[in-house]
């Protein structure tokens, strides 16, 4: 599969909730400016309670883009909450041969779940349009889209100069799949879950109180996921605060799941609802090194 390049064409669809017009059209403009030619999805612009259309509309608008040989590429315009509502609806047979780069992240993590699972096709956890691609744009979060976009040799995590913290000294390699900790949930146990053994697991979220974030990593641990993973990446969990004085602060909750884990385990990684954010794709080999204290994407 082929990354987009300068020149391309994108799909932009809205899998979840509806956007901002203004934001959508200033958004557009800026993509057209740095080269890419767009294609608005029909239900893009369209209002169906807080969605972008209803769950039939939206679905339609992904399996066009890719059934549609003069789209290279589809990136998702923002999150939300909707993408689980139309997993049932997608044609993955389609999809499956028809791949080309779909990039998205938060309520997207069910559509990389599902396409990961049954059409293996590798997706990208990176900007949405609207959220990252409006007004002044993070001109960072646009070199690393690129830099991941033009890469095809090994090549270092640099987390915006941003230290890495690692649990152990221990080194694996695996490929690496997750997502959105919350939306991720949302899909275990269904048709549409990920095969997490030997792979290295990304987990991130936001605006989530940390007994909340506790309790979805007992609900990992309890189900076996955690003795699946050959390691795990921890992402921005942004405005994970305590809901009250006697909430374990977010750092304890990962010391206690993590800090005598006896796998790789990273935190910090600037991936997810940060800015800058860094792409990451879906299904690529990634070398977890607590010894060298790095991440290296393989090609």
């Amino acid at each position: 599969m082929r990354k987009l390049k300068k020149g391309d064409t994108i799909g932009l669809v809205a899998p979840a909730n509806c956007v901002d017009k203004e934001k959508l059209q200033s958004a557009v403009e800026n993509l057209e400016k740095l080269g890419y030619k767009i294609k608005l999805g029909k239900s893009v612009e369209n209002e169906w309670y807080s969605f972008a259309g209803k769950d039939e509309e939206r679905a339609k608008d992904i399996n066009d883009f890719f059934k549609d040989t003069t789209v290279d590429g589809i990136m998702c315009v923002r999150g939300g909450y909707g993408g689980i509502r139309i997993l049932s609806m997608l044609d993955y047979e389609t999809i499956k041969n028809n791949k080309k780069p779909f990039i998205g992240y938060s309520d997207i993590t069910s559509l990389h779940m599902a396409f990961l699972t049954k059409c293996q096709l590798k997706t990208f956890h990176g900007p949405m349009v609207v959220s990252n691609f409006s007004g002044d744009y993070n001109l960072k979060t646009l070199e690393d889209f690129f830099k991941v976009m033009d890469t095809e040799k090994d090549y270092f995590i640099d987390n915006f100069q941003e230290e890495l913290y690692f649990y152990n000294n221990l080194k694996v390699t695996g490929e690496l799949v997750g997502g959105n900790l919350a939306v991720l949930i949302s899909n275990i146990g269904t048709e549409y879950d990920l095969d997490y053994n030997n792979k290295i697991l990304f987990l991130e979220d936001i605006g989530e109180s940390t007994y909340k974030i506790d309790r979805m990593l007992w609900h990992l641990k309890n189900a076996g996921i955690f003795d699946k993973v050959a390691g795990i990446i921890l992402g921005d969990f942004a405005n994970c605060e305590k809901s009250s004085e006697n909430d374990l602060p977010l750092k304890e909750v990962f010391n206690i799941h993590f800090k005598d884990m006896n796998k790789p385990v990273c935190y910090n990684l600037k991936s997810g609802h940060c800015t800058p954010m860094l792409t990451l794709e879906f299904g690529k080999v990634i070398e977890i090194d607590g010894k060298k204290k790095t991440l290296l994407v393989k090609k």
